[in-house]
């Protein structure tokens, strides 16, 4: 039961780095209007909300917010993890601005600070040229392959095979939109009913208050879910 758990929070963290460049070739226009540039861009939109709901053994909801070109975000989940007869609810939000990342537990009033891994990756693959090369090399580093194409909510998606994790995925502009994961007796589907483009209110990354944070090294804690995996 442990492992299963671990290899769900597994999946998790992998989904919060998936998404790093957009996959069209027009970006560079853009980049030339804004002053931004490719590197500093996660999603090839400026700013969205984008909502989801969770299936299988997984259920809820889940709102993902973000501006900056996804360098700034917030991911808000509140569902019921079912495994084996045991149930756990989940009411957390995964907050991703500037130099790290905050993971919290609603229910408990406590969370995480970690080094934001977006720019750990960003930084090891920093040769790539572009949105689709770069977003491609952040895929095919976590055992991802692509096995097509495909509409869904009137938006061009490439589908993604992760083997390793037995999950597909479909993204367009390297925002995920629908993901199926079927592996260890799990099976979670989250999959986006609305996409709002536009300006998002400020409040939506701004820390709880009476939060407790514990600053931990994420590189730690994925070695010690390898450890138990084994």
């Amino acid at each position: 039961m442990k492992k299963t758990l671990l290899f769900a929070f597994t999946i998790t963290l992998s989904f919060l780095v998936l998404s790093c460049g957009d996959s069209n070739k027009d970006n560079s226009d853009i980049s030339k209007k804004d002053g931004s540039s490719d590197l500093q861009k996660r999603y090839g939109i400026k700013s969205a909300v984008v909502e989801y709901i969770i299936t299988g053994s997984q259920e809820g909801t889940k709102t993902l917010y973000f501006d900056n070109w996804g360098m700034r975000q917030a991911e808000y989940t509140r569902s019921v993890l079912s495994v084996g007869g045991f149930s756990k609810p989940i009411n957390i939000v995964n907050i991703i601005d500037g130099d790290y990342q905050y993971m919290i537990n609603i229910d408990q009033n406590s969370g995480t600070k970690t080094r934001n891994p977006i720019l750990r990756s960003m930084d090891e693959l920093k040769g790539q040229k572009g949105f689709n090369e770069f977003g491609e090399q952040m895929l095919l580093s976590m055992g991802a392959n692509k096995i097509g194409k495909e509409e869904f909510l009137g938006k061009d998606c490439d589908i993604y095979d992760m083997r390793n994790t037995g999950t597909k995925l479909w993204v367009w502009k390297w925002i995920t939109l629908k993901s199926e994961t079927n592996s260890r007796g799990l099976e979670i589907n989250v999959t986006a009913t609305r996409i709002n483009e536009g300006a998002v209110p400020k409040d939506k990354f701004k820390i709880p208050d009476n939060v407790t944070l514990n600053e931990v090294d994420l590189d730690n804690i994925e070695k010690e879910m390898r450890e138990e995996n084994k």
